[in-house]
């Protein structure tokens, strides 16, 4: 990447935030406390070579967050989700995957193919009207940008970085455009994109060539009816159906464990995408009666926005029901989803790990792992991230009894230091750390296995977008499918199918 005396650390960014708008998060605690030769082992050792070259455009960067639960004696992974190209958190990485995983970005950006198009940088927040949130990791997004903005260098000799707004100021002035990466906030970017006859992408008189940001894409899709021509439109991953929406990754994760199955890992992930919300309701209601308790997971939120919890099968169905609604109208309240964040997955509550040292001032909290996947250059590699902690105690007697508090099930950084007006970092340990893993009950054979299994199943991932890309709604020939086939599709399928 290019150096440039005019450069601006990102600790004179912070230093400087409230002056320019809000206050940003400083993750240096973090990242100075990752063991760089254990990252460097693991990533090392968990490698998983691409197919092939053709499969280096169709993926950057993917989290993986993991719950740990104890089975028999031993630790068992449990996949929550496997988020995209939109993290948050780049900053808590060693030096070495961050240097990775932008270089991989801007390799991408050389592929497109507009000398005057623009790549939409999506970023989260503002997701309430009457309350918004602002991005207290927005400075990050300034490495995507100048990483984007190198590619399109390389590929075209010039290139731009722009605010919305000033896109806006410069439409119809006429004369020569150069090609621009322009940053925004997801709905506001959502608001002002059109979309023309042959499904292709339009900003302010100019084309879109593509974005970043998995959850974006998705909601974009579902905004334009899934009319998005996306032969024409390039999504940084282009697996980025499986990062927004959990039903679609489980079922890859069903694929990937049939094939290599791991006492790590759970034989099968049970769950149910419910497409409507009478179905999502008689799907808790009959995973109720059957002793099941319960968690119902909205596809292309953020946040924990419409995570619900079940517990027991003695909660009045008006109850049940009040609190499915709640959910649905909170999604489509932030979303702009209208009916809600249709279709919600259904899966079973896994009672995860707490840190068990009394002296640990977060003891009793639950906590889940990140492992980042990342490629460099024709390799998949994990680097372990963070421990995402709970805000609350986890009671056992109040868990048992069904009225534990929701924020101490839910490990989100944003949403914890948001609500408890501190700083993220409070509830998050660096994980490529000898005493983490200790405080965790991790070996370094755990964290191995882990790794190893994260990269492998990204591997599959991918090589899924080739093999069958109608799993993630993406075309074989011009035509998209709707929303509602995208998940009918990514249901468990027999692996002799053909493509």
């Amino acid at each position: 990447m290019r150096s440039s005396s005019f450069s601006v650390t990102l600790e004179s960014l912070l230093a400087a935030s409230s002056l320019m708008g809000h206050e940003l998060e400083d993750r240096s605690r973090i990242s100075s406390a990752q063991d760089v030769t254990l990252a460097d082992r693991l990533a090392s050792g968990t490698a998983q070579v691409l197919r092939d070259k053709s499969q280096r455009d169709l993926f950057c960067v993917a989290p993986l967050d993991i719950l740990v639960s104890q089975r028999d004696g031993q630790k068992q992974f449990h996949l929550l989700e496997l988020n995209g190209t939109g993290i948050g958190g780049i900053t808590n990485l060693p030096q070495a995957a961050l240097d990775a995983m932008l270089a991989s970005l801007a390799e991408t950006a050389t592929s497109f193919d507009d000398p005057e198009g623009i790549v939409l940088l999506a970023v989260s927040g503002k997701e309430s009207e009457t309350c918004p949130r602002l991005n207290r990791l927005i400075h990050e997004k300034l490495l995507f940008v100048d990483a984007l903005r190198y590619g399109l260098e390389q590929r075209f000799g010039e290139a731009l970085a722009t605010p919305l707004s000033a896109l806006a100021a410069q439409a119809g002035r006429g004369g020569r455009n150069l090609p621009t990466v322009v940053p925004g906030y997801i709905k506001d970017l959502l608001n002002a994109l059109e979309l023309a006859d042959d499904g292709t992408l339009w900003l302010h008189g100019r084309r879109v060539m593509g974005a970043v940001n998995d959850r974006f894409c998705l909601n974009l899709l579902q905004r334009f009816n899934s009319q998005v021509d996306l032969t024409r439109f390039q999504t940084i991953n282009r697996c980025f159906a499986a990062g927004s929406d959990k039903g679609i990754a489980y079922s890859l994760m069903n694929d990937y464990v049939s094939q290599h199955p791991h006492p790590a890992l759970p034989d099968e992930v049970l769950y149910a995408h419910a497409h409507c919300r009478e179905s999502l309701i008689e799907t808790v209601l009959s995973w109720l009666g059957d002793g099941r308790q319960v968690v119902i997971k909205p596809h292309g939120t953020g946040l924990g926005h419409g995570i619900e919890f079940f517990f027991s099968s003695n909660e009045s169905r008006d109850s049940i029901v009040r609190r499915i609604d709640a959910s649905l109208s909170q999604t489509a309240e932030f979303y702009g989803m209208p009916g809600g964040a249709l279709p919600y997955t259904v899966c079973e509550y896994v009672d995860a790990c707490r840190i068990t040292d009394p002296a640990h001032p977060l003891v009793d909290h639950k906590f889940e792992l990140r492992v980042v996947v990342y490629r460099d250059g024709d390799e998949l590699r994990a680097v372990p991230s963070i421990a995402k902690i709970a805000r609350e105690k986890c009671d056992a007697a109040a868990l048992a009894a069904g009225a534990v508090e929701r924020r101490a099930l839910i490990n989100n950084i944003t949403a914890s230091g948001d609500t408890a007006k501190v700083c993220g970092t409070d509830y998050m340990l660096p994980l490529c750390n000898r005493q983490t893993m200790e405080l965790l009950g991790l070996s370094y054979s755990d964290m191995f296995d882990l790794c190893e299994f994260a990269t492998g199943y990204v591997r599959h991932v991918v090589d899924q977008v080739q093999d069958r890309p109608w799993r993630f709604g993406l075309p074989e020939v011009a035509t998209v499918p709707t929303p509602a086939a995208l998940a009918t599709q990514a249901a468990p399928v027999p692996l002799a199918r053909a493509a």
